[in-house]
């Protein structure tokens, strides 16, 4: 099971993540990746989750305030070699459980 860490969206690790999520979307996005990125900025979010396979991050999510009683969740993304384990669930499991 991942270790996971709350931290904010100028944390090293979760901006290397998001990097290779930007990687994987411009391929699947195509000539349209430009106009999408757009809305994909990190900048002040306040709430993120890292999670870790030992010393490694390999999975991430955030959630920006929304309005009064919503949050967003955002930049969502685990490593390839991760996927199919739950590890995105837990992810978003950690953010609803800091957003309550």
């Amino acid at each position: 099971m991942p270790a996971f860490l709350r931290t904010i969206s100028d944390d090293s690790d979760f901006i290397s993540l998001v990097r290779q999520l930007d990687v994987e979307l411009a391929e699947i996005d195509g000539d349209e990746h430009d106009f999408y990125a757009q809305y994909n900025k990190i900048d002040k979010i306040n709430h993120v989750v890292v999670a870790y396979e030992k010393e490694l991050p390999i999975a991430c999510g955030a959630m920006k305030q929304f309005d009064e009683s919503a949050m967003e969740i955002k930049r969502m993304y685990t490593l390839l070699a991760f996927r199919g384990k739950g590890i995105a669930s837990q992810v978003l499991n950690e953010l609803e459980k800091w957003a309550a």
